[in-house]
C-alpha cells in the first residue's frame, strides 16, 4: 500500500514558572486548511500538553515518519524549536522542517541561520503552507513569487518572498482540526487564565487581530482587525458542545468587543441556544470601549471571568506605549462588571522605556484601590517584531539572544530608570498589597469556582508570581 504524504505539525514548549495551556489553534488551523487543500494526512503533537522533552517528541516523530514537520513557536520556546530541528535533520533528513508561529514570523532571518530549517512560513500560513505542501509534494525546487515564504535556493542564498495579504474572509477558513487533538489531555492540566468552572473546555478564536498600536504588542495579526461572523462561531460552538461534550470557551481574541453587535450576537446565540456554557475571557477586552449591555449579555450567556488589560495607571506613561487607555472609563467598567458578580481580572505591566519608580507605584496604587477581583502586574517585555523591540534596539539597549530569557513570567530584562532590585521589590509589593485585604480575598473566594481545588492552586500561583522576577 502506499503511503499518502504525510505532515506533523509541532506545539514546540520551553518550561517556565507558569504551566497553562490553551489548544494549539494555530496549527490546528494550519491542518485543517491543508486537508481541505488535499493534504489529508496531518498530524498534530503538542509538546505542552504531553509535556514532552526534544527527545521524547522527536521519537513520535521518528515513528510518524512524516514527510513534512511543521514548528511553531513563541519567542520563549525558541530554542527548543532549534533544538528539535536540528534532531529531526539528523533522523530524518530527507523531510522537510517548516518553521511558523509568532517567532520565526518575525525572526525568519535568525530562524534561517539554523541549517536544520528548510522553510519559514510566515504571518497567518493558511494559504502559504497549502502552497508550500503542495511544492514540497511535487519536488519544486523554486518557490519564487509564493507570498509569505522564507526559503533557500539552490546556491544556498536566502530567499525572502514579499509578505502575503492576511485572509480577510475568516468565514471562508475552515474551523480548526479538533478531531487531531486528545481533548481528555486538555481538561487535566491548567488553561490560559488559571480559573476554571469546568474541565471540558475549548479555546476559541472568533476574531483576529488588534487595530490599537501598542508598542509592546506582538504583530502576528497584523492591525487589520477582521472578525468572524456571529453565525460561523456559533457553528463551531455547536460542532464543539454536541460532538466534543464541550462545558466552557476561552475566548483567546486580542479584541472581542471592537465590534459590539457582532459580539452581542454571538452572546444572543449562546442564550437562544440554552447549553448552560461557561464563557472565560483571559485576553480580549478593551475597558474604554466596553459598554454594559454587553456585558450583561455575555454574563446570561455564561461569563463568570474576564480580564481588562489596564498596564499602566500613569498618564504619561499611556502615551509612551501608545496604549492611550482612558482609565476613567476603565475604572467605570471595571466596577459594573464587578458589580454583577462577574470575576475581574487586572493586567498590568511594569518597566517601561522611562518609567519612574513614583509611575510604578501609582499603577500599583491605582490597582490595589480597584474594584479588580485578581490581577498580575508583568514585565515589560520587547518581543521581537514589536515597535518596542524597535525602539530599545535603536537605543543602543543590549538585548539578550537567548530567546528564553523572554519568558514571560520571568525575566530580568530592564528597560525603565529603576534599578532591577527595586523594581523587583515593587512587583514583590505590588501582590502583596493588591491581595492582602481581607475583602477582596473575600470577595474572591464568593465567585470563584471549584473552590477546593482552586484555592490551593491560587495560592501556589500567587507565591510564584509574587516572588518571579
Amino acid at each position: 500500500m502506499i503511503r499518502t504524504f504525510r505532515t506533523a505539525l509541532v506545539q514546540t514548549y520551553h518550561p517556565y514558572t507558569q504551566l497553562t495551556h490553551v489548544h494549539p489553534l494555530g496549527i490546528m488551523s494550519l491542518a485543517a486548511s491543508a486537508r481541505e487543500h488535499g493534504h489529508t494526512d496531518q498530524h498534530i503533537l503538542d509538546m505542552k500538553v504531553e509535556r514532552w522533552s526534544v527527545e521524547d517528541a522527536a521519537d513520535a516523530l521518528e515513528a510518524l515518519q512524516p514527510d513534512v514537520i511543521g514548528l511553531s513557536a513563541m519567542t520563549y520556546e525558541a530554542g527548543c524549536m532549534h533544538e528539535l530541528a536540528r534532531e529531526m535533520k539528523r533522523r530524518l533528513p530527507e523531510t522537510k522542517i517548516v518553521c511558523g508561529g509568532p517567532h520565526p514570523s518575525v525572526a525568519a532571518e535568525d530562524v534561517m541561520a539554523d541549517p536544520a530549517v528548510d522553510f519559514v512560513v510566515r504571518g497567518e500560513g493558511e494559504e502559504t503552507f497549502c502552497e508550500l505542501l503542495d511544492g514540497i509534494r511535487d519536488g519544486r525546487r523554486d518557490y519564487t513569487d509564493c507570498a509569505g515564504l522564507s526559503w533557500r535556493d539552490e546556491t544556498g542564498a536566502l530567499r525572502t518572498e514579499l509578505d502575503r495579504a492576511a485572509p480577510k474572509d475568516l468565514d471562508s477558513l475552515p474551523h480548526p482540526a479538533w478531531d487531531l487533538v486528545d481533548h481528555e489531555k486538555y481538561h487535566a492540566i491548567p488553561r490560559g487564565g488559571v480559573i476554571y468552572a469546568h474541565r471540558e473546555f475549548a479555546t476559541m478564536f472568533s476574531s483576529r487581530a488588534c487595530p490599537w498600536r501598542c508598542t509592546y504588542c506582538h504583530n502576528s495579526y497584523g492591525k487589520l482587525f477582521r472578525e468572524r461572523s456571529a453565525e460561523d462561531v456559533l457553528e463551531e460552538i455547536d460542532l464543539l458542545v454536541t460532538k466534543y461534550g464541550v462545558k466552557e470557551l476561552v475566548f483567546m481574541d486580542d479584541i472581542f468587543n471592537l465590534r459590539a453587535e457582532r459580539a452581542k450576537g454571538i452572546a444572543r446565540g449562546i442564550i437562544e441556544r440554552g447549553y448552560d456554557l461557561k464563557l472565560t475571557f483571559p485576553n480580549g477586552f478593551r475597558g474604554d470601549i466596553l459598554d454594559e449591555e454587553l456585558v450583561l449579555l455575555l454574563k446570561e450567556a455564561g461569563m463568570y471571568r474576564c480580564m481588562v488589560a489596564v498596564e499602566s495607571a500613569s498618564p504619561r506613561i499611556q502615551k509612551v506605549m501608545k496604549k492611550r487607555l482612558k482609565i476613567d472609563k476603565v475604572k467605570k467598567i471595571v466596577d459594573f462588571i464587578a458589580d454583577q458578580g462577574i470575576l475581574v481580572h487586572g493586567a498590568f505591566m511594569l518597566g517601561f522605556p522611562s518609567e519612574t519608580e513614583e509611575e510604578m507605584r501609582s499603577t500599583i496604587d491605582w490597582a490595589a484601590e480597584s474594584s479588580f477581583h485578581t490581577a498580575a502586574f508583568f514585565r515589560v517585555i520587547p518581543f521581537k517584531g514589536t515597535e518596542l523591540f524597535d525602539e530599545v534596539e535603536h537605543a543602543g539597549y543590549e538585548l539578550p539572544n537567548d530567546w528564553s530569557a523572554y519568558e514571560p513570567y520571568q525575566t530580568d530584562i530592564n528597560l525603565s530608570e529603576v534599578q532591577e532590585d527595586e523594581i523587583f521589590k515593587l512587583r514583590k509589593t505590588a501582590y502583596r498589597r493588591f491581595y492582602m485585604k481581607p475583602k477582596r480575598l473575600w470577595r474572591i473566594f464568593k465567585l470563584i469556582p471549584n473552590k477546593l481545588t482552586m484555592v490551593p492552586y491560587l495560592s501556589l500561583v500567587f507565591a510564584q508570581r509574587a516572588y518571579a522576577r
